[in-house]
């Protein structure tokens, strides 16, 4: 038997708000979310390269491929926040909807403080 030519796809990470039904959730916020996952994946991969050795003279190394590569490396950032692989995107987003206050009950109400003497 051939072996398969494609890697096995790895399913997004599933947390509490993933339904994109949820009235909460507005595009702004799903794409500052992503944005927030895709500048964190830029500079962990800023970090990562900054572990490799130095150019020698044999790479080619210059200001150009510099450019070229911080480009490549932000594409690269920006498909992976779109495509939930980290998982970052979406617990952004529940962390805000939790930080959100809840809804007050009873908003017709005095606010005095319930007792039977009040002025």
């Amino acid at each position: 038997m051939k072996p398969s030519s494609t890697p096995p796809q790895i399913p997004p990470i599933k947390t509490q708000h993933q339904n994109n039904d949820d009235p909460r959730i507005s595009p702004e916020m799903r794409k500052a979310a992503e944005g927030l996952e895709a500048q964190f994946t830029s500079m962990m991969m800023d970090a990562m390269k900054k572990t490799q050795g130095e150019p020698n003279e044999f790479s080619l190394h210059n200001s150009a491929s510099d450019i070229y590569q911080g480009m490549l490396d932000q594409e690269y950032a920006d498909i992976s926040a779109k495509g939930n692989s980290l998982g970052l995107s979406q617990q952004i987003i529940d962390y805000w909807l939790r930080s959100q206050p809840q809804p007050k009950y009873n908003n017709n109400r005095s606010q005095g403080t319930g007792g039977t003497h009040e002025d």
